[in-house]
């Protein structure tokens, strides 16, 4: 099984959704978070920089349509993004869990995550 965090009401076409990473730092770089919640942010944001290995999306020519999912065994990871998830939802942005067993064609895959083009339907 495979799991992605993304902002999004329920019935929103899954492959137009934004990461909770990206919204997050956008809160941030528009001077949304008070400091304490900049540094909440900062630290999950170096754990999973230290943790988790780095898809190659800047070298890779895959474009904005590949997304990266969380394999069930990232626990720790998964962890960390929920500790994104509770800053998101203070500041009432709506965060969406989605589970697939095959998210789309895999582009990447490591020990942690794979990066796919997503199906039309998961």
């Amino acid at each position: 099984m495979f799991v992605r965090f993304v902002v999004s009401t329920d019935g929103e076409d899954h492959r137009w959704l934004t990461g909770i990473i990206t919204e997050a730092r956008l809160l941030r770089d528009r001077g949304q978070l008070a400091p304490y919640e900049e540094i909440v942010l900062e630290n999950a944001y170096a754990w999973l920089n230290a943790n988790l290995p780095c898809p190659p999306f800047s070298t890779s020519g895959w474009g904005a349509e590949a997304v990266s999912w969380f394999k069930d065994a990232a626990g720790p990871s998964i962890e960390k993004m929920w500790d994104i998830v509770a800053l998101l939802e203070e500041h009432d942005v709506v965060v969406r869990l989605l589970r697939s067993k095959n998210p789309g064609k895999i582009l990447y895959e490591d020990d942690f995550q794979i990066v796919v083009y997503e199906w039309k339907r998961l």
